[in-house]
């Protein structure tokens, strides 16, 4: 076996089984606050990032990579002004409501993050309309990560997309769907759990074989940044780029960990997950110039190019990583049909049972997948996203009138306004990568 495999191997395991069996990390809070943000930043993001960033930017892939990381982390701090000044302000007018042990952590943190905004004012307006557009983007982000997964999955056993990955789409949206109307999804989170650690033990391994293989080219003398084509018109780049801020999404579900988290500890961690993800997303392009150079953009592949060039690091990683993608995005597409299920059911107040909200993500989000394709969704995702996040700063701004912080006021009021607008940039051109 090559020593890169071993590389992969030995890595995969160590991570994998410390993540999985180290029991005080297991039972720690503050672990369990981070690993939920710090999955979904890292889920899908990490298998499309590289191979879309260079197809369309070439050798300024890591430079874009960290324009959308920079804009990622101010809208984080956004979410993290909202939590510490915002919440308290919603919940003087509306209590939390009684949790039900039958649903998924993230229904419920959604269920009771939306039942506490009472009338408020304008801020507990927008707040609420913030609600009705995110569970419009968990719609279309359940949708993209189950076209991932079919992607992947069909990819390995070389089959024919065609409408292959729709059908089998929608035969696992149906499945969802009926068994969260039947009996919730709290019994997935334990699954989630062990996925969540394998899908970190994989990017761990990934980095590592990249690493061994970026090394032994720069001891053998070969490591040169090899010429990717750069298009021309630098409008359209930019365009392109906005459409994929989904890659860095994920963080502002530390914004309904409220029923399980302090304010606090989901400010400390929510942060903490943005700057490791960050780290390791640099890292990770940085370290994938070698291998396109070297191979050339792999544009037949499409949206699964990760696979094809990870073949080049190590001859093991292609199947882990095709079961990783496979097992993530399943993961994170049931946690973001149960987020999208608790805000329905905050946002209908009972105008149809609670059993049938994930019957109604679930036909929402077939008849995304067959209306789009897969960049086109990342695109969608990106910009519904990004509205939620548009909204989150007019909440911020308007709190932040109320509580009049005068040491900070007017540099907070100029950076809350220039990341809605820059977001509402993203919401209104951002295109398909594809």
């Amino acid at each position: 076996m090559p020593l890169s495999s071993l590389i992969v191997i030995a890595t995969a395991l160590v991570v994998g089984g410390f993540l999985l069996f180290y029991r005080p990390l297991a039972t720690s809070s503050a672990w369990r606050a981070t690993i939920t943000p710090l999955a979904s930043i890292m889920g899908s993001g990490f298998l499309v990032c590289a191979p879309l960033l260079y197809a369309n930017v070439g050798n300024y892939a890591v430079w874009a990579m960290g324009g959308l990381l920079i804009l990622a982390y101010g809208v984080g701090a956004v979410i993290r002004f909202n939590i510490r000044h915002a919440e308290p302000i919603f919940a003087e007018h509306r209590p939390a409501g009684k949790a039900s042990p039958d649903q998924h952590p993230l229904h419920e943190g959604h269920c009771h993050g939306a039942q506490r905004v009472g009338p408020a004012g304008s801020a507990g307006v927008l707040e609420k309309a913030s609600h009705i557009v995110l569970a419009g983007a968990y719609c279309i982000s359940v949708s993209y990560y189950l076209q991932l997964l079919a992607g992947f999955g069909l990819k390995y056993l070389s089959l024919d997309a065609g409408c292959c990955d729709k059908i089998l789409v929608t035969v696992i949206l149906a499945g969802i769907g009926a068994v969260g109307t039947v009996r919730g999804l709290k019994g997935i989170e334990r699954v989630e759990r062990v996925v969540v650690g394998v899908n970190l033990a994989m990017i761990a391994a990934l980095v590592a074989g990249l690493i061994h293989y970026n090394a032994a080219a720069a001891m053998d003398g070969t490591w040169r940044l090899h010429p990717i084509p750069f298009p021309e018109d630098s409008g359209h780049i930019i365009r392109l780029v906005m459409g994929m801020l989904i890659v860095v999404q994920g963080f502002e579900t530390s914004r309904f960990l409220g029923s399980e988290h302090p304010a606090g500890e989901r400010i400390r961690t929510m942060r903490r997950a943005q700057l490791v993800s960050a780290a390791i997303y640099v890292l990770f392009v940085g370290l994938m110039a070698l291998v396109v150079g070297r191979t050339g953009l792999d544009n037949s592949a499409g949206i699964t190019a990760i696979v094809n060039y990870s073949l080049v690091v190590a001859p093991i990683l292609p199947l882990l990583l095709t079961l990783t993608a496979v097992g993530s995005q399943f993961s994170a597409a049931t946690a973001d049909d149960a987020g999208c299920a608790g805000l329905l059911e905050a946002i209908l107040k009972g105008l149809i049972p609670v059993k049938f909200n994930y019957l109604a993500v679930s036909v929402a989000a077939i008849v995304i997948t067959w209306l789009t394709d897969v960049y086109q969704i990342i695109s969608y995702a990106s910009r519904a996203f990004a509205l939620f996040y548009v909204l989150q700063c007019a909440v911020a701004l308007l709190v932040l009138h109320k509580i009049k912080l005068c040491p900070s006021f007017w540099p907070r009021t100029a950076l809350f306004g220039l990341l809605g607008l820059l977001c509402l940039g993203v919401t209104i051109f951002g295109i398909p990568a594809g």
